[in-house]
């Protein structure tokens, strides 16, 4: 049976309105007959989310020059896959896009930077007012080693205050281990480049740059065998730490097995993350968690593994067909995206009426610019207007972004 997002059935149904509060009321109606289409209702609502992806993506690229909060990786990942499945996309906008990637991530590999905010918390008494003042010249300038800020450090300090308080300033301009500027724009930014590039002629997967980041996340995984999140999937989410650490942990072996046939990644490194994930509590009442550790056993586990969490994430659904990221939310494109990838990539045929449930979701929601809106409220940790205002922005985008992916994922590969 195919993956392809509607059977024949679909032909005479009617497809209801869900509640304002679940689909919004610019959503873009979708006709029977526009549904009937089958494969070609998903190719023209992908059709028109991959104009919004582009133009926010690289709105976010120009405007704030950085690949964190995911919107660069989840611009290169949309078009590759929407390029596998078919679709024309520009070739020199794809290569373009990877190396401004390549070249951003490149530059944030430092180990060392001096920042105001990290100055102002050195007791005065461990570093006078004076020694601050005299490495003011360096304050947000990266370093790539110990070597080169040591460096910089001697030409403006005397040598008896080197002698003093070079340990304090040392500890000072340290990254933090999963600091975005140290880590390449962090762990899961290089695992979704990863993912996004895989399987296809991208640059991001010429050896230069692929090894480096494969090498790169497995400098970075803990002793236990875990990886720690960026602070988009810790502090932007209504879940614990330890949760967070199990998704990230769960993406980056998903990222990493990819990858493990070609003998660029470490086995150890992987199988590490799997012991320490497999000693975990599962947090099933999570959805995005569920549907991520569907995906991961589908690598790592047994057809009974997969078939356990297959059930439990379809047990999950919500009467519209999607999904809200727990029990008790609303569907969101965001989460509904997610399941819909995951399912099509873990369970091929074993799965076919929810995706195609799911995917009417996705489809009756879309809105006139072609994207998902995946309001911030319902999975955001805060009730400040002005930080959920932000965050709009952010979910808007990544909501867009699975559901482009779900749609994609639930639709066969052209032959040929």
């Amino acid at each position: 049976m195919t993956r392809s997002l509607c059977l024949q059935f679909v032909c005479w149904m009617i497809v209801s309105v869900c509640a304002a509060d679940e689909i919004p009321k610019s959503g873009v109606a979708v006709s029977p007959a526009e549904i009937a289409a089958d494969e070609g209702a998903v190719r023209e609502a992908v059709g028109r989310s991959l104009p919004f992806l582009e133009k926010a993506g690289v709105a976010w690229m120009e405007e704030r020059s950085c690949m964190s909060c995911h919107h660069v990786p989840f611009l290169l990942w949309t078009h590759h896959a929407a390029q596998v499945k078919g679709f024309n996309v520009d070739p020199q906008k794809l290569t373009d896009w990877e190396a401004w990637s390549i070249k951003e991530s490149l530059e944030q590999r430092n180990l060392y930077r001096l920042q105001n905010y990290e100055l102002g918390k050195v007791d005065a008494a461990t570093l006078p007012t004076t020694v601050r003042e005299k490495l003011k010249p360096l304050i947000e300038t990266p370093f790539k080693s110990l070597d080169e800020f040591h460096k910089e450090l001697t030409a403006l300090v005397t040598e008896e205050e080197l002698k003093l308080y070079e340990p304090a300033i040392i500890k000072t301009a340290e990254r933090a281990i999963n600091a975005p500027d140290r880590t390449g724009g962090g762990l899961d930014v290089l695992g979704q480049l990863l993912l996004g590039g895989y399987g296809s002629t991208s640059e991001l997967q010429k050896p230069e740059f692929r090894d480096g980041v494969i090498s790169l996340m497995e400098h970075l995984q803990q002793p236990d065998g875990f990886w720690v999140p960026g602070n988009q999937l810790l502090t932007m989410r209504q879940w614990s730490q330890p949760v967070a650490n199990q998704s990230t942990t769960m993406w980056a072996a998903i990222a990493l097995a990819e990858y493990k046939a070609s003998g660029q990644v470490n086995h150890v490194a992987v199988e590490k993350s799997v012991a320490w994930q497999r000693a975990q509590p599962p947090a099933e009442d999570n959805y995005e968690w569920l549907a991520t550790r569907l995906l991961f056993e589908k690598h790592f586990g047994s057809a009974k593994d997969v078939e356990t969490f297959r059930h439990a994430l379809i047990a999950s659904r919500n009467p519209d067909g999607g999904w809200g990221w727990q029990k008790g939310v609303t569907s969101d494109a965001f989460t509904t995206g997610l399941a819909v990838y995951v399912l099509a990539k873990a369970c091929a045929g074993d799965a076919d009426a929810e995706i195609q449930s799911a995917c009417r979701f996705l489809l009756t929601s879309q809105q006139p610019d072609g994207s998902w809106h995946t309001p911030s409220k319902n999975i955001s940790d805060t009730t400040d207007p002005e930080r959920l205002k932000a965050r709009d922005e952010i979910y808007h985008y990544w909501g867009t972004a699975w559901a482009t992916l779900g749609l994609l994922e639930s639709i066969p590969t052209p032959s040929g």
